[in-house]
């Protein structure tokens, strides 16, 4: 069809366009003074990863290493290459065996508050970014004071209240909790009113602060019911200068080490059945009944049971009794009382005569066990008219006064309200 004209025309225009991409692939030639340019490579990434993660190394440091110094020994001889930022702080000391270099930067750059990350052959170390948190703090803003005082201020009255030197802010614990758990650059802010705490620093340091938090707040919010009933014994014996506490242990007393228990009063006792306690108590002498309340307490809070004791004239003095409770709950479930019971009385008609008696216990008993508290026994003088001669009547009587022996007996049984460790 064509002519041979046609043809080579064809064949020219054939082997200019195949022949034009090789001709532009070609560069250039440098001009005078010019450097030839470098030759395109590309990285292996499989020798990247292998230096980074499977090549094994053993490194053992006696004295500190500059961190700086350290990232050096750990890329060297490897196809990598670290990138320090400036301001990076902090040595080493320690021994690595059969690491790698990841595994080496993931164990020594978090305890000096650095972090890293890998781009391509290039290792970049740098400070940990912080970050900031709020927690929720649900305790009262006020400041408790734990201690019993009690007192008689005028024939009529008498006065009861909870002060002391020992005071418990739980607010001032807790900033100081958690400022020994932040780095030298963290900061926290705590709000009282609004019971918030903002904290900014590392994140494993702010994991740290969440723990401490939750432990903090499973042993403040744990919670123990008090029932306590306050007794006083009028003995029956004339010459009796005590309850028989020998007979009233036997049968009733929980955790005895054996042999006879003693007729002294102890600071304490431990019971297992209440009502044959009481029954035996009963027996022993005349049981009145000052106060039956129950109490609620917080852990480590002071709580206070008060009974007053107002008689008729010349039936006795007035009575007012005070006790100061500060439970403690433990892990285990066991409860230590500091009990702090405290009698005052006087005299009606001689306001000037006052008696006091304290004493300080501190007992261990576990959930729903009872304990006893005593050892405050003491004289009441009352008087009585009583008719002499044979005849009686109103000129024959005459006004005689009685002393007896009075014992005050305590029984606190704690419950723990909600499971340890419950929210």
């Amino acid at each position: 069809m064509f002519g041979r004209a046609g043809a080579l025309a064809l064949g020219l225009a054939c082997t200019c366009l195949l022949t034009a991409p090789v001709w532009a692939q070609q560069p250039a030639a440098p001009g005078p003074g010019q450097l030839p340019p470098l030759p395109l490579t590309q990285l292996d990434e499989r020798a990247l990863s292998a230096d980074l993660d499977n090549r094994a190394f053993t490194l053992a440091f006696t004295q500190p290493v500059p961190v700086q110094d350290l990232l050096l020994l750990l890329v060297r001889g490897t196809s990598l290459s670290v990138v320090p930022d400036p301001d990076i702080a902090g040595s080493f000391i320690g021994d690595l065996k059969q690491v790698t270099v990841r595994q080496a930067l993931e164990m020594i750059l978090p305890g000096l508050g650095l972090d890293f990350e890998v781009d391509g052959s290039f290792i970049r170390v740098f400070r940990r970014e912080l970050d900031t948190r709020l927690f929720s703090v649900n305790y009262i803003a006020t400041r408790r004071i734990g201690d019993a005082s009690a007192g008689v201020a005028t024939p009529g009255a008498s006065f009861a209240r909870v002060s002391s030197e020992t005071n418990a802010d739980v607010f001032a614990d807790l900033s100081s909790g958690v400022r020994s758990l932040l780095s030298d650059r963290g900061t926290f802010s705590l709000d009282r009113k609004a019971g918030l705490l903002q904290v900014t620093d590392a994140p494993e340091r702010l994991d740290r602060v969440a723990d401490y938090l939750e432990a903090v707040d499973d042993r403040v919010h744990r919670q123990v019911k008090i029932d306590a009933r306050v007794l006083e014994v009028e003995l029956n014996e004339a010459d009796a200068q005590s309850l028989d506490w020998g007979a009233l242990a036997e049968g009733t007393a929980r955790g005895s080490t054996g042999g006879a228990a003693p007729r002294s009063a102890p600071a304490s006792l431990r019971i297992a059945d209440i009502g044959r306690f009481l029954t035996a108590l009963d027996e022993q002498g005349t049981v009145t009944t000052l106060a039956n309340p129950q109490l609620l307490a917080l852990n480590n809070e002071p709580a206070i049971v008060r009974a007053s004791r107002m008689p008729s004239a010349g039936s006795g003095p007035m009575q007012d009794v005070t006790l100061g409770v500060t439970p403690q709950i433990s892990d285990e479930g066991l409860v230590t009382l500091s009990l702090t019971p405290i009698v005052v009385q006087q005299t009606a008609d001689q306001p000037a005569t006052t008696s006091r008696q304290e004493t300080d216990i501190l007992a261990r008993v576990r959930d729903g066990e009872t304990i006893v508290i005593t050892g405050l026994p003491r004289d009441r003088e009352t008087r009585e008219r009583r008719n002499v001669g044979i005849t009686g009547g109103w000129f024959g009587r005459s006004t005689v006064v009685v002393r007896k022996r009075v014992e005050l007996v305590i029984l606190l049984t704690p419950r723990i309200l909600s499971p340890i460790g419950a929210p």
